[in-house]
C-alpha cells in the first residue's frame, strides 16, 4: 500500500523558524495578510504560552511526504461560549487553517484537496482530545473568503451563530450530544 502523499504532526516550539516564512496571502487582501502575519509572528507563542494551557491549544503542521514541504498549518483550542439564552457550553475554536500559496486549490494523487486533507485531520484531532471536543466546533471566517466558507461547510460547520464583526461569519457544527449530555436530560 502506498503512502497517501502527506503527513501531519503536532507543532513544536522549534517550528518558529519554519513558520516565519509561511506564505498564504495575497498582499492586496487585508484579512489574508492578517492570517499570514499571525502564523509568521504569533502562532508559536499562542500555542505554547503557559497561560493558554487551560484552552489546550493545538498546532498541526502538514507536509508533502515526498518533498517534506510544509503545505498547511492549522490550530485549534477549547473555549466556552454563551448562547443567546445565556447558557454556557464548551466548544472548540478553529483558530486557523491555512494552505501555502503554491498548494492552494491543489489535489494529491489520491484526488483529495490539500485543504480537505488538513481540515479532516483537524476534525479528527479535535474528536481525539480527551475528553473529546467535537460536540461544537466553530470558525470565524471573513465573509469574502468563499473558499474557506465552502471548506467549513464540507466538514460540517453549517450553522451560523451571531457575527462578532459585520465582516466575519461564525460558522459552527450542529450539536453532537454526548452520552453524558443525554444522561443529564
Amino acid at each position: 500500500m502506498s503512502e497517501p502523499g502527506w503527513r501531519v504532526r503536532s507543532g513544536r516550539p522549534a517550528d518558529g523558524d519554519l513558520l516565519a516564512s509561511f506564505t498564504c496571502a495575497d498582499a492586496a487582501v487585508g484579512w489574508q495578510v492578517e492570517v499570514e502575519q499571525f502564523i509568521r509572528s504569533q502562532l508559536i507563542n499562542w500555542t505554547f504560552d503557559p497561560h493558554a494551557q487551560s484552552g489546550d491549544p493545538r498546532l498541526l503542521l502538514a507536509f508533502v511526504t515526498a518533498t517534506n514541504e510544509l503545505f498547511g498549518v492549522a490550530a485549534h483550542e477549547r473555549v466556552t461560549l454563551q448562547g443567546g439564552d445565556g447558557a454556557r457550553f464548551n466548544a472548540t475554536k478553529l483558530e486557523l487553517l491555512a494552505i501555502v500559496t503554491p498548494w492552494q486549490g491543489r489535489r494529491f494523487r489520491t484526488g483529495e484537496r490539500a485543504s480537505d486533507v488538513l481540515m479532516s485531520t483537524v476534525m479528527t484531532d479535535i474528536s481525539a482530545r480527551v475528553p473529546p471536543r467535537d460536540a461544537r466546533v466553530f470558525a470565524l471566517v471573513h465573509e469574502d473568503n468563499e473558499r474557506s466558507i465552502a471548506l467549513c461547510r464540507r466538514h460540517g460547520l453549517v450553522d451560523e451563530m451571531s457575527r462578532p464583526h459585520p465582516d466575519y461569519r461564525r460558522l459552527v457544527t450542529l450539536h453532537k450530544p454526548r452520552a453524558t449530555d443525554r444522561a443529564r436530560s
